[in-house]
């Protein structure tokens, strides 16, 4: 059997980790994952990798010292070491990390893949994985049977996915076919009309159900053992196929999450079972795009799980990476049908155009290149990325609606980051027919969906909703394509000019609401012009940049992994804020009505829901100075009065039963409601481990060490570095 090729991959941005699994998956590395030095050092001197791919910049230990460390540990001086970093150079770093640490290679960030898979082989030599080694062995595991992997929680889900398929449609159900509406296409519909639900999809006996909140999927269940988690972690290589059996079996005897068992066996790390969840939950995902026929069902009344782990993706991102693995050359080509000689213009909704989609230097090149001028065979010719995967590129921007295919080229360039020029009505709105339209479904019933504002080309709320059972989904069918796509030969418009980039994800919450909530306020106090930071006397054209400029910098997407609920609200309303003053001032009769409003001063008020924001995190936050300082009672006032302002907040709501409780830890009445403020607060907010831990020590008070434990393992599912959740867990086990 071959030897296995292992890459210890450190670095805490979760979208590098995914980019750089993949690649090193598909060339037939078998991948260790650590988010921090203190852990990605134990994993070293516990399983010695082939070769490590280190970030510099790193929680608890830094690159530089984690370098130092392993250099010193017995056969730690003959792994190949290469350094990544967006902050160092590697001009002014990489002769010295040569020298010190004896590195292989110095790459900085965005990564290029091309330059990552060179230095690999470089540095490994004759040791380079065989592609064909590591698919025989994938196989390998692939056909022993499924059970052999399956915990009882595997087996709990496939029946809980065989019962909801079996029982009647909700009178509000709706169908549809996967070969008249393709999986990507229906994605980005229901997470474009932020709906809430489950989604079955059925393929002859394969079941699955992707949950939807708000928009955002946020769990998948399978009735596929061959989907489970110890399966999933053998067959990556996390654990060996006995550290699974023996787990399997200390899960039957302790009626212990597999995950955690592996914790204390040794095997993993909190990190690692974080990856190897969030891993499980995008296979189960990403296996839908490569279904050609199916059936599907969504069901706007189903009750929607709350779970720990989720897809740290936005829309794009998940269409972009289903596409990638289920597309192949034919169904591209299928799906896009004859597009060569059609212009790719960047979408004129900011909304659209601006949203998040992680991308590496060439696809930016790429994306970069439309801007109106190029037709698809220009792309092509371009030569940036391989056919097959540029043609993937495409058609998962026109799925996410961020780029239209017309026939009719753009009168001047317009880039991702610029306002669109005024054009013709007709080439604007393609109203001459040759533009694809976008797939909007009519918008489901109000209670399945939050408030949104009412877009061009999109029905009005009041609308009433969808007939049952009909296919609002359905697009015509696309013309196939007639022959292969010619890449050379071609006369090349002019070159790219600047580099596209979008804005990071920001992690912190607190700091987050704080930030927005003190936006939104500011923002409602001015009038339009002041919101777009223009005179009263600007031009069209000034506004329309203003506004791009602001769209891009507010979009929603910014804060799509965010996990609280009042992130999100705030975010839309300052993206509805600036869109509304937008097209009020860009209308000239909407314009000059709002002129004589303002001059007679006669705005409508607007709700003051950002000072209100601001209000609520002021009491929250002297809460917690009332809790620190063990005045609970006080700070049981401060955070009902935080919850009366704001109720869509789950920490609110988690420091109030909390504070509730100590009180009065003997009351019974007490501890129910603490419990349900912070049921509540996991309901609205799955991923704040500090609810899970407070739950948990509420049950464990209260003589219910099940309970508990399953409370502690969910807070250090959500937060790997949960040093007290593993501390309860480890108690508990010993107590056993």
């Amino acid at each position: 059997m071959e030897k296995h090729v292992t890459a210890l991959v450190i670095d805490d941005d979760r979208s590098v980790q995914r980019m750089l699994a993949e690649m090193l998956g598909s060339e037939g590395f078998t991948v260790q994952v650590e988010k921090d030095g203190s852990w990605a050092f134990k994993t070293f001197s516990k399983r010695r990798p082939d070769v490590v791919i280190l970030d510099l910049l790193l929680p608890s230990m830094h690159g530089f010292e984690f370098a130092r460390r392993i250099r010193m540990l017995p056969g730690g001086h003959d792994v190949p070491l290469i350094f990544i970093s967006g902050a160092y150079k590697a001009s002014a770093h990489e002769e010295d990390s040569v020298r010190k640490y004896g590195i292989a290679a110095f790459i900085e960030k965005p990564l290029n893949i091309a330059k990552m898979r060179s230095a690999l082989k470089t540095a490994l030599g004759d040791r380079y994985p065989s592609q064909a080694g590591a698919a025989a062995e994938r196989a390998r595991i692939d056909a022993k049977p499924a059970d052999e992997f399956a915990d009882d929680r595997a087996r709990e889900e496939v029946a809980s996915v065989e019962s909801s398929s079996q029982k009647s449609s909700a009178r509000r159900t709706i169908r549809g076919s996967l070969e008249e509406k393709p999986f990507p296409e229906l994605l980005v519909d229901l997470i474009r009309w932020r709906s809430t639900g489950a989604l079955l999809l059925k393929r002859d006996k394969v079941k699955k159900i992707v949950y939807f909140r708000d928009g955002r999927p946020v769990s998948v269940k399978s009735n596929l053992l061959s989907e489970c988690l110890g399966k999933l972690m053998v067959r990556e290589k996390m654990i060996s196929e006995a550290e699974c059996q023996a787990s399997l079996e200390r899960m039957k005897a302790t009626k212990r999450q597999q995950g955690t068992i592996l914790i204390e066996m040794g095997c993993i790390n909190p990190h690692n079972l974080s990856y190897a969840l969030s891993l499980q939950i995008s296979t189960k995902l990403f296996d839908i795009f490569s279904w050609t026929t199916g059936e599907y069902q969504f069901n706007p009344d189903a009750e929607v799980p709350s779970e720990t782990t989720g897809l740290d993706m936005t829309p794009v991102e998940m269409v972009y990476e289903g596409v990638k693995r289920g597309y192949d050359e034919a169904r591209i080509e299928e799906a896009l049908g004859d597009v060569r000689t059609l212009y790719v213009h960047p979408a004129e909704d900011p909304l659209l155009r601006f949203q998040e989609v992680g991308l590496d230097d060439e696809e930016t090149s790429l994306l970069q290149a439309m801007d109106g001028m190029k037709s698809v065979a220009t792309l092509l010719a371009l030569d940036i990325l391989p056919p097959l995967a540029a043609l993937r590129f495409i058609y998962a921007l026109k799925c996410a609606q961020m780029i239209s295919l017309k026939k009719t080229r753009a009168e001047r360039p317009v880039h991702f980051d610029q306002a669109p020029a005024e054009a013709a009505p007709a080439a604007a709105e393609g109203r001459s027919g040759m533009s694809v339209p976008p797939s909007l479904p009519p918008p489901l019933p109000p209670s399945s969906m939050a408030p949104q504002k009412v877009l061009k080309g999109q029905p009005a709320s009041g609308q009433s909703s969808p007939p049952v059972e009909q296919d609002w989904m359905s697009l015509p069918p696309l013309v196939p394509m007639t022959g292969p796509v010619q890449r050379k030969g071609e006369s090349l418009l002019p070159e790219l000019s600047g580099v596209f980039s979008l804005p990071s994800v920001a992690r912190d919450n607190r700091s987050q609401r704080e930030q927005l909530a003190a936006t939104l306020s500011d923002m409602q106090h001015k009038d339009y012009f002041a919101r777009l930071g223009v005179r009263p006397d600007a031009s069209t054209e000034k506004i329309k940049r203003a506004y791009f400029a602001l769209a891009r910098e507010y979009h929603p997407d910014k804060h799509f992994g965010a996990s609280s609920a009042e992130v999100h609200r705030l975010a839309a309303e300052i993206f509805d804020l600036i869109s509304i003053a937008h097209d009020t001032l860009v209308d000239p009769e909407e314009r000059e009505r709002y002129e004589r409003e303002v001059e007679n001063q006669n705005r409508p008020a607007v709700p003051e829901s950002g000072s209100t924001a601001l209000a609520a995190e002021g009491r929250f936050q002297r809460g917690e100075e009332l809790f620190r300082q063990q005045n609970f009672t006080e700070a049981l006032k401060m955070f009902k009065e935080a919850v009366a302002l704001c109720g869509d907040e789950g920490i609110f709501h988690a420091w109030l039963g909390w504070t509730a409780y100590q009180i009065a830890p003997g009351d019974p009445s007490t501890v129910d409601q603490a419990r349900l403020e912070l049921n509540r607060a996991v309901q609205l907010n799955p991923r704040y481990d500090q609810a899970h831990l407070f739950l948990g020590y509420i049950e464990k008070e209260n003589h219910r060490p099940d309970r508990a434990q399953g409370h502690f393992e969910h807070a250090l599912q959500v937060n790997p570095d949960c040093i007290e959740a593993l501390r309860e867990l480890r108690l508990l086990g010993k107590g056993r």
